[in-house]
């Protein structure tokens, strides 16, 4: 236990929270709540929506604790989390959502920095889902490459392939036009 990282000291669901124990599954849960909140936060694209999708996602983890097999907790619940939030954008309420946009997001309003973040926030939301995942779980959470794999359930070539993809797909999205033509 000395000297690692804290998600490296509890990689392993202990047996104690296998056999519901909810003080410690409470632990294993506030030391992901952030990176899980981040996830959805980039997924959804809204941080009450991220709210929402992670109590969900810890209400769903409780409940199947005895379906865990992965060899970690955070990659176990960040793959529900990541599930949650793709089931929250295939609802109807998602679709009724996105028909709103905030007047503060119009490209007359706005410093020359927050217009590069919106455009950076919306060339991400139209990639799609595996790419998108993927890009944020390295780039934006920091995650090794063989825990992006396992929260996407692909190996470590599959998760790098597709960080490349999107990638690809961000490039001529984020450049100044004149660098494309």
């Amino acid at each position: 236990m000395t000297g690692e990282p804290y998600y490296r000291q509890m990689d392993l669901l202990p047996e104690s929270c296998q056999a519901n124990d909810e003080a410690t599954f409470l632990v294993l849960l506030e030391s992901v709540t952030d990176a899980a909140h981040r996830l959805a936060c980039g997924l959804l694209q809204d941080s009450a929506l991220a709210e929402d999708a992670v109590q969900e996602a810890a209400v769903k983890a409780w409940q199947h604790l005895d379906l865990h097999r992965t060899a970690t907790f955070r990659s176990w619940f960040l793959s529900i989390v990541a599930n949650q939030c793709r089931d929250m954008r295939r609802g109807s309420w998602w679709q009724v959502l996105q028909l709103w946009e905030p007047v503060s997001h119009s490209l007359g309003a706005g410093s020359e920095d927050d217009l590069a973040k919106l455009a950076v926030r919306t060339a991400v939301a139209a990639l799609p889902y595996q790419e998108r995942i993927v890009l944020i779980l390295y780039s934006y959470l920091d995650l090794p490459w063989a825990e992006v794999a396992a929260v996407c359930g692909l190996s470590e070539a599959g998760a790098r392939t597709r960080f490349y993809r999107a990638l690809v797909r961000l490039r001529p999205q984020l450049l100044p036009k004149e660098a494309t033509s």
